[in-house]
């Protein structure tokens, strides 16, 4: 089994590429830094899992085609972890135009090329999966993220087209739904609300976590729980939408 994971270098995409690893499956780690992938690669090999390091930008559609050449070589994909993603924050007249064309391009278009492109892969399979790692700011929205907001709310559209158009299939979608997740991410949202309100980081974080379902920060490992346990959920004709 091959299940390939976008931002795989870092945070949420390196738990869920050691995680899967750890299940006996070849990950292909895709990112667009080359030795960041390559360092998490090497934790896999050395825990005695499989791991094949490949830099592209999913952003570019003709990269994509590329990258699948290359997957290719060592066998058809089954899992398709659509994890990379990046959260601008500003006010909306602030929110200038690379700012939305960039959140557009990772957080919406990347995933769609990369399921127009591996869906074959997984018909000739006969099954598959494909997980889209979202955000609760799919389901609603917050405050100076319109870009982002409005990319994740594109991903979750998506998913919910393609679960309808592949309901006879065997071939599951679910989409995760983390709120505020401990990534470089998370980071930048603690140093924007320190910058903005003179607040101590305890208390940003504090109040971050606060947002969450369950009441405090998650940790990238939960995330890559909650993709274990859908691999082994059984198919749903609407999809599934897990919010963590």
């Amino acid at each position: 089994m091959i299940a390939l994971i976008t931002g795989a270098g870092r945070g949420i995409g390196r738990a869920i590429s050691i995680a899967l690893a750890a299940q006996g499956i070849h990950t292909i780690l895709v990112a667009r830094s080359e030795d960041q992938i390559t360092g998490v690669a090497n934790e896999i090999v050395a825990a005695g899992g499989t791991a094949t390091p490949l830099v592209c930008d999913i952003t570019d559609s003709k990269s994509i085609i590329e990258l699948h050449d290359e997957t290719s070589r060592i066998g058809k994909v089954s899992i398709l972890v659509n994890n990379a993603g990046i959260a601008p924050s500003a006010k909306i007249e602030d929110t200038i135009d690379e700012m939305w064309h960039k959140a557009m391009a990772t957080n919406a278009s990347a995933p769609f090329y990369l399921i127009r492109t591996y869906l074959p892969d997984m018909r000739s399979l006969g099954a598959g999966h494909i997980i889209n790692i979202a955000s609760t700011a799919a389901l609603d929205g917050f405050s100076y993220t319109a870009a982002y907001t409005a990319s994740k709310h594109a991903m979750i559209g998506l998913s919910r087209a393609i679960a309808k158009e592949l309901f006879r299939s065997k071939i599951k979608v679910s989409t995760i739904c983390p709120g505020f997740v401990r990534t470089n991410i998370l980071e930048t949202s603690i140093a924007n609300i320190m910058t903005k309100t003179g607040k101590e980081r305890g208390m940003a974080e504090h109040e971050l976590g606060a947002m969450n379902k369950s009441g405090t920060i998650i940790e990238p490992e939960e995330v890559a729980r909650a993709v274990l346990a859908e691999l082994e959920m059984p198919l749903d004709p609407k999809g599934r939408e897990i919010i963590l």
